[in-house]
């Protein structure tokens, strides 16, 4: 645990569990008020969490420390045995964060530049400027977690001009993203601390206040939620120099890319779709026809290059 930063931790929320192969993990479970201090004047939900998380400071101190470099982070996750649905609104088990304060202690930053959310009906993936606006978004409608472990490897290349995020699910890609991926405009703050910058695994769980009297937390109706995960690693530079370990048994040289069983017309549909990429056009028609296939712009860039 020296490793993490602990703020988001509460010890009696973890435990350190063994698989029959003698492969140990760790389990994090959050319960209704957790360290929800953090949200404090949320009327609408309260958002509990444990996270495991990077310490302050240790990936920057200033936006010049970050800017062109490249983070690679990779994870095992899965739900307890016998657990078939999550009880919050919401799951957040991995994100990205960069906290600015204000001379008031006030965050500057209000959101999370990188993340990925998991419901019980559908799971997303989004790159947003921080304050609600999501530059790149893209839905599944299929459980991406299971019972059974699932690897996620995430790409985050800091620049204002040639910014990239790529996410693997099991060594193939699911999601790809071009453009700005700094962003230090804080409209109304002024930041006057050093740059915080976070990559965190594990729950940050939003659930929504409901009338319930009697109880520690008169608002909430949601039990407990838990997540297993193992093989969580952080690296700064070149994936091939990331020693990433995984429970997970596949050969990502032996996984193609996504060219099968697909249209006569996805050519035509990737050139439009990429164009709309280019343009951060997140919601652009022939976006939506290329994610209706299952695609994303690296796997366009692919079959257009054949």
């Amino acid at each position: 645990m020296s490793q993490y930063d602990l703020s988001h931790i509460q010890l009696s929320s973890l435990d350190y569990l063994t698989e029959t192969n003698g492969n140990k993990f760790v389990r994090l479970t959050t319960k209704i008020g957790q360290l929800s201090h953090f949200n404090e004047g949320d009327t609408k939900y309260i958002k509990d969490r444990i996270e495991l998380g990077t310490k302050r400071n240790r990936i920057s101190k200033t936006w010049s420390d970050i800017d062109g470099v490249t983070l690679w982070w990779s994870f095992d996750v899965k739900k307890p045995i016998n657990m078939q649905h999550i009880s919050g609104n919401e799951i957040t088990f991995t994100q990205l964060k960069t906290i600015d304060k204000d001379k008031k202690k006030k965050q500057c930053h209000p959101g999370m530049p990188f993340r990925i959310n998991y419901q019980n009906d559908y799971s997303w993936i989004a790159v947003t400027n921080g304050w609600d606006r999501k530059l790149a978004r893209k839905i599944y409608k299929e459980d991406i977690l299971d019972n059974q472990w699932t690897n996620f490897k995430v790409m985050y290349h800091f620049s204002k001009t040639s910014g990239e995020v790529e996410v693997f699910r099991n060594g193939r890609i699911i999601f790809s993203y071009s453009g700005n991926t700094i962003f230090d405009d804080y409209p109304e703050c002024t930041p006057i601390s050093d740059l915080d910058t976070y990559v965190r695994i594990g729950i940050y769980r939003s659930s929504e206040r409901t009338p319930q009297y009697f109880s520690p937390y008169p608002f909430e109706r949601s039990k407990d939620d838990a997540l297993d995960f193992d093989n969580f690693i952080i690296c700064k530079g070149k994936e091939k120099e990331c020693p990433i370990k995984t429970n997970v048994d596949f050969d990502i040289q032996l996984i193609p890319t996504m060219v099968k069983n697909l249209p006569s017309n996805a050519k035509m549909i990737c050139t439009n779709a990429l164009s709309e990429w280019n343009r951060n056009k997140v919601k652009g028609a022939w976006i939506s026809k290329a994610e209706n296939l299952g695609l994303v712009d690296s796997e366009c860039r692919n079959i257009l290059n054949k």
